[in-house]
This record gives structure tokens, sequence and C-alpha cells, in this order.
């Protein structure tokens, strides 16, 4: 059956995960420049912990509840762990650095990534399906324009913006409803097994599990998958849509 539309992820998918102790430093001197304002200080050692804290605290969430908590929230939970005060304008110049500073660090474009994207263009509808952490839906669009590869997508669904993740089932209907197309006359790409594709295949969607990026949590070279195939480059993904078709 020939496939229509591809929803793609982005993190560790088309960009790697790197440049994450870059991106810690500016928050930490994001926030030590806004709490001096109350009369506070921090060091590394305590920020260090915080995080690790605040990102169990948005795991917990984005696992038992399939949403992602907000930029804002996890700020807020950051304030509470360090014992912080409440300043509603310091906690939202915190929450848009935060969420600002994968612009000025930005993760890299995996190999082949734009070459594949301009091709499965020309014959395919693009998507990007994406949870998102720290960083908002509308400052990825912008890694997205900066990488030179948003004018290929035609619909976005990111977490913080339809309140859903993967593996729900709103996650990808956010653009699956708005086109005619049969759930297997689609495919997700995306590399962790228990949201992008137990979620996509839930609905019916084809799935290929992309395992080619090194830098994620979740990365790994397992072949234990329920997807309909496994790539390891980009320069695969047309051929095995192809052959993904020409088996339905």
């Amino acid at each position: 059956m020939k496939i229509k539309l591809i929803t793609i992820d982005f993190w560790n998918t088309l960009f790697d995960s790197e440049n994450g102790f870059a991106r810690n430093l500016y928050r930490l001197n994001a926030l030590k420049s806004e709490i001096e304002k109350l009369g506070y200080s921090i060091s590394e050692n305590e920020f260090n912990p915080a995080i690790e804290a605040s990102w169990e605290y948005f795991h917990k969430i984005w696992r038992n509840e399939q949403r992602t908590p907000s930029t804002a929230s996890t700020v807020e939970f950051l304030f509470d762990f360090l014992k912080l005060p409440n300043d509603p304008e310091i906690i939202e110049n915190v929450t848009e650095a935060f969420g600002d500073c994968i612009i000025y660090h930005p993760p890299n474009l995996l190999p082949g990534v734009k070459e594949a994207l301009k091709e499965l263009r020309s014959e395919y509808i693009l998507g990007i399906v994406s949870d998102t952490g720290f960083s908002p839906g509308k400052t990825l669009r912008k890694v997205l324009y900066d990488a030179g590869i948003y004018d290929y997508f035609s619909d976005f669904s990111f977490s913080d913006e339809t309140g859903f993740s993967k593996p729900s089932k709103e996650s990808f209907s956010a653009i699956l409803d708005k086109y005619p197309y049969m759930p297997s006359e689609t495919i997700h790409i995306g590399d962790i097994e228990e949201t992008d594709i137990v979620g996509a295949k839930r609905l019916g969607m084809k799935a290929i599990k992309f395992i080619g990026d090194k830098t994620g949590v979740f990365s790994g070279k397992s072949n234990h998958t329920i997807a309909d195939a496994i790539c390891e480059e980009w320069k695969e993904i047309l051929k095995t849509i192809k052959e993904i078709e020409n088996i339905n």
C-alpha cells in the first residue's frame, strides 16, 4: 500500500543530543543571574543535583501521564527543590532562558537528514511528532528553521502544544486527523520503542525504528522491536519505505 504521510520524531532521530553540557551551563548562568536579583547565589554543585531532580520529575509525568510538563512548571519544581523564593517575574525570566538556550547551543542535525528529507518531501507529506523538554515547540521550530529543514514539514505536533505526549493517540492524531488517509497509509520514524513505535503501531500506522544516533538516553542497537523496519542511517530511509509499501 502506498504511503501518503510520514511523521518524524525530533530528538535522536533528526537531531542528536550533543551540546547538552553547554546548554546546562547556559541554564546555570541564567539562573545565577536572575536569583542574584533576589540576593541568592548557587554553585554548580548545588545546581547539578537540582537539574537531575527536575528531569526525574519530568520523566515521571512523561511516562505515567503521557504528557510533558511545561518549561515553567519544571522551573518551578527546580525553584522549590533549591528552596528559592517563588518570584513570578524571576521564574518567567528563567523559564524563557531555559527554553531558548537550545537556540544558542543547538543539537546537530544527524548525517544524511537534509538530503533524505528533500527526497521524501517530493513524494510524501511530512510532519513532526515530538515530545518536548525544557525547550517548547515554538523554540524547536526555530531550531528546524536554523538547520534549513523547517520548510520540508507541513504539520507539527509538539507535546507542550497538544497537551499529549507519545505514545498517546492524541499526539499522532493531531496531524493524522487533518488528512483523509488510513493509518496504514502513514508511517512514523522515531528512536524510542515505548513511545514512538508503540504509539504508532497502536494506531495502525507503519513504523521505522531509527537507531543511528548514539547520543541519546534511549539510544542503542536493540533489534527488539514491533516496528516494520529498523534503520541505522538516513540514507536507508527511502529504500526502507519502498520495501514496506511493497510488502503491504
